[in-house]
Order: structure tokens, then C-alpha cells, then sequence
């Protein structure tokens, strides 16, 4: 059996290197025989994941959030997909803590070795992936318009810091949403995630009961714009407390949803930069990786 490492040197602080030993080991007493690519620039993780990932039994990602988007991309439209294992080395791994993995490398590579293997949901946002999250509006932007030497040296702190700016400009866009039911929201819109998580960037939770990682369904936040401080007021506390019982808040899953706009809405894939003009289409594709996750998150 052979394994696929794919490593971005680069990733969060740079200390990938002094654990890529202790990774072949484990690999090594799994029974798969390693083979390492090392990214050097943007859309690397992917192209390797594309031309190696039917022929390898396993993929081991070692970088951010989105080296890990990039290998999910990659599998994405392949007929025989790898088994992904992830050791997450980049500045917040949202990703990680938000799916209950472990943020810290040696825990990460322990979970390799003796993590069980787990089905879970994946987006379709037009020709692209994404692993747990599309959003765009309030916040949104944070994880692609910080600038990279704050995010290095502050890590979660940037995101806070960006977020907060954000929050006093309150841009909305006027999106027509459209779920699989043919159901219509419409309205402007601060604003809007489909996430399969049962957090989002640390901003926005569900009971882990509500968020099923199989079921094919996505989860959809819309956040109207308030009309009044008191309707803002109404939905921060909705927003900080988990609870959304905001008139200004609509939360509902579903399997497809369709958002149609007429200006361009800047999105944000897993942390990646996307932006659209018109309509888009997100469809949940279930069970379409298979993950590594601990014992502890899968019992």
C-alpha cells in the first residue's frame, strides 16, 4: 500500500519540519510505503492530490485549512479517493477544532496511527469544494483579508481584530436564497454561511446533536440586516449565546441551496477567497471523503 504526504513547508510557523520523521514512522508501521510532495505554491496540494489519489491508498495533508481544501479539491471528481489524514500546522485550523481533531501535531500524528476512519459530507460551490464551511458577509472576509504577516504573529487574534472592523461597516448584499424544498428567503443580508460544523470560526455554534456529518445536509445561517439597534442588539445576543431565535436570524438544512444576487458577493471557501456574480448553486455530496478522525470524536 502506498501513502501520498503532502506538505506545505510554509504552513503557519514553519515547524512541520522537525515532526516529517515521526510521520513516516507512523505510516511506515501501518503498512503504506510514503511518498513525500512538498507544495511551493498555491494549488500544488491539489494538482498532487489530482494526479496521485487513485493511486495511492491514503493521503496525509500537512498544512492549513486550505492545504487541506486544495487536497479535498483534488479528490474531489475522482472515481477511487484515498483515505485523508490530516496534521494541521497552520495559524488558527479551524477546520481541525471545529471537527473535534486535535490542533496539536504530535496528538495529530497519534490520532493517525490510531484514529478510526470516518464518512463525511463535502460542498459543491459551482465547479469548486469545500470541507465545512461557504460564507460570506460579516466576518466572512476575515479569513482571506487579513494580511498574512498578522495572521502569522497574532494567529486567532487577526481574525477578531478584522472581524471587528467588519462589524461597524455592516455592508449587506440583497441575496434570493432558495433551498431544495423551493423555499424563498430574500432580503439584505449581513450575513450567510452553509456550513456541515458545529462551529464557525469560532463565531457561531450548534448543539452537536443538530450537525450531522453524514446526513447530506447542509447547514444554512442567513443574518438580515437590522432595521434598528435594537434588532442588531437582538441579533448579537442570538449570535453569542448560540440561541437564534433573532427575527433577524434564519437557520435551516438542506441539501441544495441557491443563491442569486445581482452585484458580486465575496465568498469564503474553508478560508479561501471566492467571488460571484449572479446565481450559484451549493450542493451537499454525501459521505465523499473519508477522514481520520480520533476514537474519542467517533464513539
Amino acid at each position: 500500500m502506498k501513502a501520498l504526504v503532502i506538505v506545505n513547508p510554509v504552513s503557519g510557523r514553519n515547524m512541520i519540519d522537525d515532526y516529517i520523521g515521526d510521520i513516516l514512522s507512523v505510516i511506515r508501521r501501518n503498512g503504506y510505503e510514503p511518498m513525500i510532495r512538498m507544495t511551493r505554491g498555491k494549488d500544488d496540494a491539489r494538482q498532487f492530490a489530482s494526479e496521485w489519489g487513485e493511486s495511492v491508498e491514503a493521503i496525509v495533508c500537512c498544512g492549513g485549512d486550505g492545504t487541506l481544501s486544495e487536497v479535498i479539491n483534488g479528490i474531489a471528481e475522482l472515481e477511487k479517493r484515498p483515505v485523508i489524514g490530516y496534521i494541521p500546522t497552520g495559524t488558527t485550523n479551524d477546520f481541525s477544532r471545529n471537527m473535534g481533531l486535535s490542533a496539536d501535531i504530535l496528538k495529530s500524528i497519534i490520532d493517525l496511527n490510531h484514529g478510526e476512519i470516518r464518512e463525511v459530507d463535502i460542498g459543491q460551490f459551482g465547479e469548486k469544494h469545500f470541507v465545512y464551511v461557504a460564507s460570506f458577509g460579516l466576518f466572512a472576509q476575515s479569513s482571506y483579508a487579513t494580511p498574512q504577516n498578522l495572521k502569522k504573529w497574532f494567529g486567532h487574534l487577526a481574525y477578531v481584530i478584522t472581524g471587528s472592523r467588519e462589524l461597524l461597516n455592516l455592508q449587506s448584499c440583497h441575496v434570493r436564497v432558495t433551498d431544495a424544498d423551493g423555499r424563498v428567503f430574500e432580503d439584505d443580508y449581513i450575513y450567510g454561511s452553509v456550513s456541515n460544523s458545529t462551529s464557525i470560526g469560532g463565531l457561531l455554534r450548534f448543539e452537536e446533536a443538530a450537525v450531522d456529518l453524514q446526513d447530506g445536509l447542509h447547514e444554512v445561517v442567513l443574518i438580515r440586516r437590522p432595521k434598528n439597534l435594537a434588532e442588531f442588539n437582538d441579533a448579537a445576543r442570538a449570535v453569542l449565546s448560540g440561541v437564534y431565535d433573532s427575527e433577524c436570524i434564519t437557520v435551516f438544512s438542506s441539501s441544495r441551496v441557491t443563491f442569486e444576487s445581482d452585484g458580486i458577493i465575496d465568498w469564503s471557501l474553508d478560508g479561501e477567497h471566492e467571488r460571484t456574480e449572479g446565481t450559484v448553486e451549493i450542493l451537499n455530496i454525501p459521505r465523499a471523503v473519508r477522514l481520520i478522525f480520533p476514537k474519542s470524536v467517533t464513539k
